[in-house]
């Protein structure tokens, strides 16, 4: 099962590297930088991605110590975030339905997403049998996303 999860992570980013290619520390849009350093104050670390069209752009940085992922159109619109977090950061209602719903689950990881204003959480979790992927949203409604069995 590691080498599974180990081979799609590989896989993602893979695909991640051939969608976007590496355009080092600044980009020439100038629209997106300001959107960027107006968000992101005191980012660090900063490497950009664009599509071969130059129609999305991708920042990935750290800020507060924190790895960050920012997508971008052409027009400096910020489209969407993406960041690890630990569970002690998860909203009250999300961690309590958690801990009702799957007490013998071990929290692996959790990114929390925040596209349009929306915050969800994708939080992966652990028992002796098996993986399941949740996403949860502010007010503690989980769902399922996807099971995998360990071998």
């Amino acid at each position: 099962m590691k080498k599974l999860i180990a081979i799609l992570s590989i896989a993602t980013l893979l695909i991640a590297n051939s969608t976007f290619a590496k355009d080092s520390k600044s980009i020439s849009n100038q629209k997106v930088m300001d959107t960027f350093n107006e968000e992101f104050v005191g980012a660090s670390d900063v490497t950009w991605y664009t599509s071969d069209s130059k129609d999305s752009y991708v920042a990935r940085f750290t800020i507060k110590e924190t790895k960050v992922t920012a997508h971008f159109d052409k027009h400096g619109n910020l489209l969407a975030t993406s960041r690890y977090i630990s569970d002690s950061d998860l909203p009250l209602p999300v961690i309590t339905r958690l801990m009702n719903r799957y007490p013998n689950e071990n929290i692996r990881n959790i990114v929390e997403y925040t596209v349009s204003g929306q915050v969800s959480y994708v939080i992966t979790l652990e028992n002796t049998t098996q993986w399941k992927v949740v996403k949860a949203h502010p007010g503690g409604a989980l769902s399922i996303m996807q099971k995998l069995r360990k071998a």
